[in-house]
């Protein structure tokens, strides 16, 4: 009986385990041979991450974060190699005429995006979903430094094995001033849907050296996650 569990809890974890992987043998260029879902991996025009070598300029996000100091907002969802940090609030950007409604937030690490080829210690990705489907990211740098209190929200959040919901606020972290490169691009894992709009943020956070592990290590589940740099075809959007 006991050898007959061992082998079902086996299949079940192997079943719930992704089929790509980010090791050599199922690496991130392989993406589009392992499944049809997952064929703009490889023939895609507009994937990501890319490296960026242009210029940054002036953010047209508009943002509108819901504050209800006394309801959690946020959930725990393990997906593929990540912690997600998935939003029930009501929470949007609009840009132009068109709102976002902020769906969650992973990290990567190392950053999957590059500005003039140099790799930051920690990407923050938070993603925004309008009401047509569309996803809009947004991409923010960590870097190592001093102490970031706005950060331990999120950290104590991550090491409370036991929490599976609680409050963040991002408010508290995005540089809303901060400038942007955007580009239209594609999700960083399978199935690499395009048809995202990204917005990478210059000018990386800074938290410490402790908060950073914390987040590591209980955030991301694989030695790396991160999809390697695509070419950037500014003429296909």
């Amino acid at each position: 009986m006991k050898n007959y569990l061992k082998i079902l809890i086996l299949l079940i974890i192997v079943s719930c385990s992704p089929n790509w992987q980010y090791d050599l043998k199922n690496s991130n260029k392989n993406w589009g041979d392992i499944d049809e879902k997952y064929k703009f991996c490889k023939i895609g025009s507009n994937q990501s991450p890319i490296d960026v070598i242009a210029d940054f300029s002036v953010s047209d996000l508009s943002f509108n974060f819901q504050k209800n100091h006394q309801q959690n907002n946020v959930e725990k969802e393990r997906k593929d190699y990540v912690l997600k940090t998935v939003f029930f609030d009501q929470s949007f950007l609009q840009r132009v005429k068109k709102k976002y409604f902020l769906r969650y937030f992973e990290f990567h690490h190392p950053s999957e995006h590059l500005v003039k080829s140099q790799a930051h210690s920690l990407e923050m990705q938070i993603a925004f979903k309008s009401e047509d489907e569309q996803w809009l990211m947004m991409s923010i740098f960590l870097e190592v430094g001093n102490h970031h209190k706005n950060f331990e929200e999120i950290v104590n959040f991550f090491q409370n094995k036991k929490q599976k919901e609680g409050k963040i606020d991002l408010e508290k972290i995005i540089k809303k001033d901060d400038l942007v490169f955007f580009y239209e691009g594609s999700l960083t894992t399978p199935p690499c849907t395009e048809g995202v709009k990204w917005y990478i943020f210059k000018n990386p956070i800074h938290i410490s050296k402790e908060q950073m592990n914390a987040i590591i290590k209980n955030a991301i589940f694989a030695k790396t996650n991160a999809r390697e740099v695509q070419k950037f075809n500014p003429e296909k959007f």
